[in-house]
């Protein structure tokens, strides 16, 4: 596995959110999966993981770095 890949896990915790991330295009940019309400695994670069670090949390997103 490259230096620069991460492993995380992002947890949605409702349909609320979900929708609000699918319908904004800056946030369904950062991700490449068809994410689902609950924990969705995903291999990203270190660019995603910051994007997602920086943004997500906003929103009552929970990102895990595994």
């Amino acid at each position: 596995m490259a230096t620069n890949i991460k492993q995380v896990k992002i947890v949605i915790p409702n349909e609320t959110i979900l929708k609000r991330v699918n319908t904004t295009p800056a946030l369904k940019r950062l991700s490449r999966l068809n994410l689902i309400v609950g924990e969705n695994d995903e291999n990203v670069n270190h660019y995603q993981f910051s994007e997602m670090k920086r943004m997500y949390p906003i929103l009552g997103i929970e990102i895990i770095e595994l």
